[in-house]
């Protein structure tokens, strides 16, 4: 890519131009338009969609192309952290590799935190620490072994700068055996309007010509048995996320009287910010 105000090749990684430092745009959403990347995802689509008419399901899985590119980027968190990502007006929510080089967090002792910024960095290079990791859903639910409280966020704050990958990192890089540093496939993302795309390229195999509108959204985002399992389509948000960008929060009535005072304290201040609350 050349930058289109000094006419300088631009760098995958950057986010200005190094020479005179204007926007060139999201990196991520780049890595997604790429014209090899899109000639690769399309590929996919043709494959699934001549597998689809082999099974008689090509009008069901465009069904499911159609659902899906109305669905949502879903945060799902625990009460204390939806607390404090909505409690302020001055507090973004940032990423996870944001938190851990401020001192705000600590890694945990597991596999996931261990080898993440191996994968993520392979994924989205130089850049990985600046992405936000939602899922994406049609219900309305985020990956339930992150958090009790799905946070759907508004598709305008967000669709700018947003990718979808075709499923964690972690489990990506292993799955196709790529090595910390090395390239991964092509067609394995896509811009936030071409969603639907990947979704059809991944999943057509789970689409039969008797699925229904309502298996859609265990299709597209499965809960699966533990955080390992678990199987979707993630978003990758450049930058950080203001509470204002949240459209509605999904979530159970607490049963400790404790949390309860501390989620009706959440729903009156998302209410007040125009989002809205359903308990579930």
């Amino acid at each position: 890519m050349l930058c289109n105000n000094c006419g300088c090749e631009v760098r995958t990684f950057a986010e200005r131009c190094h020479v005179c430092n204007a926007d060139v745009g999201f990196p991520n959403v780049r890595a997604a338009a790429d014209d090899k990347e899109r000639s690769a995802l399309a590929q996919r689509v043709r494959n699934a969609q001549i597998a689809a008419t082999a099974r008689g399901s090509t009008a069901a899985l465009q069904a499911f192309g159609t659902a899906v590119s109305s669905s949502n980027a879903v945060l799902a968190r625990p009460l204390g952290d939806l607390e404090a990502f909505v409690k302020s007006d001055n507090v973004l929510y940032i990423s996870y590799h944001s938190q851990v080089r401020s001192g705000a967090r600590i890694p945990e002792e597991n596999e996931w935190d261990k080898g993440r910024e191996a994968a993520e960095s392979t994924i989205n290079p130089v850049y990985f620490g600046k992405i936000n990791y939602t899922a994406l859903s049609l219900d309305g639910f985020g990956v339930l072994w992150w958090g009790e409280y799905s946070v759907v966020l508004r598709e305008k704050h967000i669709a700018l700068r947003t990718s979808v990958f075709e499923e964690n990192p972690f489990i990506f890089c292993e799955r196709h055996r790529v090595a910390a540093g090395k390239s991964p496939p092509k067609g394995f993302r896509a811009t936030w309007d071409a969603r639907q795309d990947l979704a059809i390229a991944k999943l057509s195999g789970k689409i039969a010509a008797s699925t229904e509108n309502n298996e859609y959204a265990s299709i597209l985002l499965n809960q699966g048995t533990s955080r390992a399992n678990a199987d979707f389509i993630e978003c990758h948000t450049f930058g950080p996320i203001h509470r204002t960008s949240i459209e509605r929060v999904v979530g159970p009535r607490p049963k400790d009287p404790r949390d309860l005072i501390i989620w009706r304290s959440v729903v009156a201040t998302l209410q007040k910010i125009g989002a809205i609350v359903e308990e579930v």
